[in-house]
């Protein structure tokens, strides 16, 4: 099974524009809690970028005429990532310390590309997700203060 850990760099940001409450910010992303909801919404984004065939606004690379062609034969959406539903469906996440994307073994090859197949990266975080994940961070502190 695929695991991808993530890294929150993308929150150190927020915590400059809080007024430099980084530790409190760090100690805070680290609670089983907010893990669990930042996990929840990233699981839901990487669904929805292999619904929509794309990620961040663009579209996935299209597969080539011969594979159209033998997914159109065989009854299947031309969409790239989209043949049996299984790789959407697999998209997980666990919190054991840290926060895990997890799903089948074969999504890291799509995430990341390879030599003989274009990126199409499932595993995303948005600009909204990023407003979310703030959100998760001031119900935490109200938490904290109440």
């Amino acid at each position: 099974m695929l695991q991808i850990k993530l890294d929150f760099k993308n929150i150190t940001p927020l915590a400059a524009k809080l007024g430099g409450l980084q530790k409190e910010i760090e100690t805070v992303t680290r609670q089983p809690d907010f893990l669990k909801s930042v996990g929840q919404l990233l699981a839901s984004r990487g669904k929805q970028n292999l619904e929509d065939g794309g990620a961040g606004g663009q579209s996935y690379v299209l597969l080539k005429p011969a594979t159209q062609k033998q997914k159109a034969k065989q009854g299947f959406s031309l969409k790239p990532l989209q043949r049996s539903g299984l790789m959407k469906q697999s998209i997980e996440y666990e919190v054991s310390g840290a926060l895990s994307m997890t799903g089948l073994e074969y999504i890291k090859y799509h995430q990341y590309g390879t030599k003989n197949m274009d990126q199409r990266e499932v595993f995303t975080v948005e600009p909204d997700d990023l407003l979310d994940i703030q959100d998760f961070l001031i119900r935490r502190f109200e938490k904290k203060i109440s």
